[in-house]
């Protein structure tokens, strides 16, 4: 088709100058055929410009030297003209078509180099290493024409990752080549001093911090041999691709020290927060039963009475305490178990509150429960420990003759417990992560008390039911806070 486009070009430029010198006479025509020769180096390329240049040189010599309709040259002029008019139109062939060639070579590589950009910033924005592999093994596919594998390194062992096109798996001969351009951290395969008879060409995708396994491309069918500038792709492409994986695997071991660390931070406030609040009543409990047996025979029934009590109180709070610890436990581990049955919150809110007072509550405590209260299907126990933490949190960091206000909101389709106490509040800063794990606020007089669990674990339940739980403060006159648990109404989710 080449040919025959820079044939029919010698054919125009002839008839043109034939109307020219008809016109008028011209002293040199072969100016005209230069066209043709540039059209053809443009075009086509050299060679195919030194061929226009031959075939217009014959048209020239054929159309337009005396005597015409002949190859014969009579005078050595015009033998002079035809041969520097050929040496130019060769050497401009050159000329343009290495110009044409360069040009193209330019084209190509800004082509590259764009695709590279794009195949970088591509890889930039995955986040996961399978999405990684399929990505570089694609591209790397386009770049370079040829089917491409990519094997990763798992435990010690090369596993296939990603191919382009699809592949589920490889023959033995090309496993040996990745396993060796692996071990030995350097190119394996066809067109390189290892197995140069195998199908496919592996190199190492390696980083400064070690190599994660190898890119492979399947041989040409049209040629077995790689060229530079293919080879120089090739290993660009597999450094972008290693630098990917780097940065997943690196954010991996971040990730998996950031959780370690916080795992160790959370067990240290357990066991420091666990240490301080059982070693209070665990004192109270071993004073007063010391009390009791060093001097029981000498204490009057009251007193002894009064020791008991107190005893029991305590182990009272160790056993909430322990609760709430395997309740967060379960939580956490996704474990909470839920005997779902009809309840009615007024008894558990009753109960609640009777605990409460029974355990010394110098609160002022008042049940504003509507009449038509709607029962809701949950674990009662579970219920009572969640609606009990609530209000236990306003008992231990209200001040003596604090207002409780227990009240319910009803839906349509949901049922609100509200706890509200007229305290100083909750402070900006901690309200929104009040019911996050280990968070204290300031108790009566600027005490600090308790796990800090106690919010969470009724978070935890609530959640576990299909609920919410929000708090509010200040809530009147800028004090007050009131926490609210809301219950779904009907059978569970």
């Amino acid at each position: 088709m080449a040919i025959l486009a820079s044939t029919i070009a010698v054919a125009m430029v002839t008839l043109v100058g034939r109307l020219f010198t008809a016109m008028v006479p011209l002293p040199n025509i072969s100016m005209v055929f230069l066209l043709a020769v540039l059209f053809s180096a443009v075009s086509f390329g050299k060679w195919l410009a030194i061929y226009t240049s031959l075939l217009s040189f014959l048209a020239y010599d054929f159309f337009f030297i005396e005597p015409l309709y002949t190859f014969q040259i009579t005078e050595p002029s015009e033998l002079l003209s035809l041969i520097i008019f050929l040496i130019v139109a060769v050497v401009s062939a050159t000329l343009a078509g290495r110009i044409r060639d360069q040009a193209r070579a330019t084209n190509e590589r800004m082509i590259a180099t764009r695709r590279l950009y794009e195949f970088t910033w591509k890889l930039s924005g995955l986040t996961s290493i399978d999405a990684v592999a399929d990505g570089a093994a694609g591209e790397i596919h386009v770049s370079l024409r040829r089917p491409a594998v990519i094997l990763l390194n798992q435990k010690g062992e090369l596993s296939l990752a990603a191919a382009w096109p699809p592949e589920d798996s490889l023959d033995p001969a090309t496993w040996d080549a990745a396993r060796l351009a692996f071990s030995r951290n350097e190119a394996a395969g066809f067109d390189t001093g290892s197995l140069p008879d195998n199908r496919w060409h592996f190199i190492p995708l390696r980083t400064q911090r070690g190599s994660f396994g190898v890119v492979g491309i399947a041989r040409s069918a049209s040629s077995d041999q790689f060229d530079a500038e293919g080879r120089a792709l090739l290993a660009t492409l597999a450094e972008q691709t290693a630098a990917a994986f780097d940065r997943i695997f690196l954010a991996e071991e971040m990730m998996a020290a950031r959780g370690a660390a916080e795992t160790e931070r959370v067990r240290n406030i357990l066991l420091a927060s666990v240490s301080h609040d059982f070693r209070t009543p665990l004192a109270s409990i071993l004073g007063s039963a010391t009390s009791l047996l060093d001097f029981g025979d000498k204490l009057d029934a009251a007193a002894k009475t009064g020791l008991l009590r107190e005893i029991k109180a305590e182990a009272e709070e160790l056993d909430e305490m322990v609760r709430n610890l395997l309740a967060m436990t379960r939580i956490d581990a996704g474990a909470l178990e839920i005997r779902r049955d009809w309840i009615d919150l007024r008894e558990v809110v009753e109960r609640v509150i009777n605990l409460a007072k029974r355990r010394g509550a110098a609160l002022t405590v008042e049940v504003e429960l509507p009449r038509a209260l709607p029962l809701i299907r949950a674990d009662a126990s579970l219920i009572e420990q969640a609606v009990g933490n609530v209000v236990n949190n306003v008992v231990s960091h209200a001040p003596q003759g604090t207002r409780l206000v227990v009240d319910a909101i009803v839906g349509r389709q949901s049922i609100s417990v509200r706890v509200t106490d007229s305290g100083p509040g909750i402070a900006a800063d901690i309200l929104p992560h009040v019911f996050d794990k280990f968070v204290q606020g300031g108790g009566a007089g600027g005490r600090r008390g308790g796990t800090g669990l106690g919010l969470a674990i009724a978070k935890g339940i609530v959640e576990a039911h299909g609920g919410t739980v929000a708090a509010e403060s200040p809530v009147q006159d800028g004090r007050g806070t009131r926490m609210t648990l809301t219950f779904p109404v009907g059978s569970p989710p």
